[in-house]
């Protein structure tokens, strides 16, 4: 039977960060990232940044956050793509064809 190997880096635990403490006084805004994301100009600078960087990983993350906060539906209509294809698109193993980027792009412009 193989031995496991173990590296000898520790787990890393949110109880390991310190708390941040305001000045007294100062107010936090309340944000919604829903609200954020249902901006397709936030949504489509957030996918040209991820292409400019040669991400596809964060390029499906954003995309497929954009879709939990939209109707997918009418989101398939407007660009024009099957919505089967549209959740391959996002799958792990998926690799959009650049015909398929540019109609999520333009149907994101026309929104």
């Amino acid at each position: 039977m193989l031995k496991k190997r173990r590296s000898n880096k520790q787990d890393f635990s949110l109880e390991d960060i310190k708390p941040i403490r305001l000045k007294k006084g100062v107010l936090l805004e309340k944000h919604s990232a829903k609200e954020t994301l249902r901006s397709p100009h936030f949504v489509l600078n957030a996918l040209m940044e991820a292409l400019k960087d040669g991400d596809s990983i964060s390029f499906k993350e954003i995309l497929s956050a954009y879709l939990e906060v939209t109707n997918k539906e009418e989101f398939s209509k407007r660009a024009q793509i099957p919505k089967r294809t549209l959740f391959r698109i996002l799958s792990p193993e998926g690799n959009p064809t650049l015909d398929n980027v540019a109609k999520l792009v333009h149907a994101l412009i026309a929104a």
